[in-house]
């Protein structure tokens, strides 16, 4: 048989495999190396994970964010972190900035939470600085118990990118600094609204010397004219502190992250 007929045919199985456990997967082209995902929502509550939620998964496929939001319209985009089990969807509620502090992505009564942003930042991913949060439980777990995994300099040198899928957009960031601060609110603190405020968010990350931060070589000069994203977790038994994972914009797929600075 020619290759070309067996390739047709290898397509057609994973397209029936696709239909088979309900979800739409479009292919992409990659030359980055991603982990295996099981594609299947975790059918231990114990374990708190969302890897696989409603049949999807970031690995190498746009999300069906038509079936995501049948379940939840508050549900926008999907980050993706290779190595780790961070791979879920992203939410801003209408009601408050800590709904999804206490209810899961379906929107369901849950101390795990889910992964969110606060109603300053756009969904549109075109601030400054966009602040995602999620959880990390008393047992090491959640879902964003895997950025601690950042505060070992060997890991944050090994893992370069963020993966945020938008409907029509495909995102990649690439991470340059990974480091515990005052568990403060960095949409509070700064306003990122205004070029002064980007600039001192900068200032006082870069200007920090904790021996414990790590900062990616090449990475010295982000300005408030770039696009970031701020993941922060913190540990229940210390509530004083966070861990944050901040990575700065590299790949817009659709070309259309673009936004004004008031100075």
């Amino acid at each position: 048989m020619k290759k070309a007929g067996k390739a047709a045919i290898l397509l057609l199985l994973l397209a029936m495999a696709c239909v088979g456990v309900g979800m739409y997967v479009k292919m992409r082209g990659t030359t980055t190396s991603k982990e295996d995902f099981a594609g299947s929502t975790d059918s231990d509550p114990g374990t708190r994970r969302i890897q696989g939620f409603a049949g999807e998964s970031a690995e190498d496929a746009s999300i069906d964010f038509a079936a995501l939001k049948k379940i939840n319209p508050e549900i926008f985009a999907w980050v993706h972190i290779p190595d780790t089990d961070i791979d879920c969807p992203v939410l801003q509620s209408e009601q408050s900035d800590v709904y999804y502090e206490s209810h899961n992505a379906r929107g369901e009564e849950d101390d795990a939470g889910a992964v969110y942003i606060e109603l300053a930042n756009l969904k549109s991913m075109c601030d400054f600085n966009t602040v995602l949060h999620g959880k990390t439980g008393g047992e090491a777990d959640g879902l964003f118990a895997d950025l601690y995994r950042f505060a070992d300099p060997a890991f944050f040198e090994e893992h370069e990118y963020v993966y945020v899928y938008l409907d029509g957009n495909l995102l990649t960031y690439e991470i340059f600094a990974a480091y515990e601060r005052e568990n403060t609110s960095l949409i509070r603190t700064y306003d990122f609204t205004y070029l002064s405020g980007c600039r001192q968010f900068l200032s006082d990350l870069y200007g920090n010397r904790d021996r414990e931060k790590n900062v990616r070589k090449g990475w010295e000069n982000v300005s408030a004219r770039h696009y970031i994203i701020t993941l922060t977790t913190r540990k229940e038994e210390n509530a004083k502190r966070q861990f944050v994972v901040v990575a700065v914009l590299v790949e817009d797929a659709a070309g259309v992250i673009n936004r004004v600075v008031a100075e």
